[in-house]
């Protein structure tokens, strides 16, 4: 279910969904929008009463125009907390949230009970240079994101619609999220987390794809060396874990989760 929030502080809105019953996980999405997600984010729900916003420019949530850090991304996330009267809660977060989780766990950190990060942003991989997505054409994109860029998770984040006006929407949409996601992760999406993440102290685990073309293994195990503690799980998948392998993914997140006393 769509709901809206103001942030007492700044007056912004914030867009969030909430679905399931069980133990409160929050999610935030990737750089391509909570749509994405939102197959991830229904398996959860299975187990979790899952809230997700959707973050500064995106959806209906407003604020773009002030983040320029992700110190500043993780205040709002704070706020949002705040807001929704949450003072401990199980984060998650994929692709560009895994980057905004991580920061989030790494500054607040006894307020997150335990961490799941997927395919997440954050660090500059050591070797070749990482991908830009900013520079791709939608079709480098796709064989890019997807382990199968001819199946249909891949034929929907390229659907072309026989609708103008919907296409147009989607276009316009796809465009709004890209310059949200730059803001932050152009030119060179390391801003430095490196160098805090020994400071998250909950549970964590690093989900990657087998066959991400993004951000391959070594990355993911480079990101978890960071964190006391992390465990890493590939799955087979490329870097939209949330679509490709939803039922894996869930379930080591849900695991992680049942292992942490409330």
């Amino acid at each position: 279910m769509s709901n809206t929030l103001t942030l007492p502080g700044t007056g912004w809105s914030v867009e969030y969904d909430t679905l399931g019953q069980g133990p409160v996980l929050v999610y935030l999405h990737g750089a391509f929008g909570l749509e994405w997600s939102m197959p991830l984010v229904h398996e959860l729900a299975r187990s979790h009463t899952v809230i997700a916003p959707c973050m500064p420019g995106y959806g209906a949530s407003e604020g773009l125009d002030r983040i320029g850090t992700f110190y500043d991304l993780s205040v709002w996330l704070d706020e949002v907390l705040d807001a929704l009267k949450l003072d401990s809660v199980a984060l998650a977060g994929h692709d560009f949230g895994g980057a905004a989780a991580a920061e989030y766990a790494a500054l607040f950190r006894r307020r997150v009970r335990e961490l799941a990060l997927v395919t997440p942003y954050g660090i500059w991989p050591e070797g070749e240079p990482m991908p830009d997505i900013f520079a791709l054409t939608p079709g480098a994109l796709t064989k890019l994101l997807f382990a199968d860029p001819t199946g249909p998770h891949a034929g929907a984040f390229n659907i072309q619609h026989p609708d103008k006006a919907r296409q147009d929407e989607a276009i316009l949409s796809r465009r709004q999220a890209m310059i949200a996601a730059a803001k932050l992760l152009w030119p060179i999406p390391d801003k430095g987390l490196r160098h805090r993440l020994y400071r998250i102290q909950a549970p964590t685990i690093v989900i990657g794809g087998t066959r991400d073309e993004l951000m391959g293994e070594a990355y993911i195990r480079d990101f978890a060396k960071g964190i006391a503690g992390a465990r890493v799980q590939m799955l087979e998948a490329g870097h939209m874990v949330p679509q490709e392998a939803t039922v894996a993914a869930a379930a080591l997140i849900s695991k992680l989760s049942q292992k942490v006393p409330a």
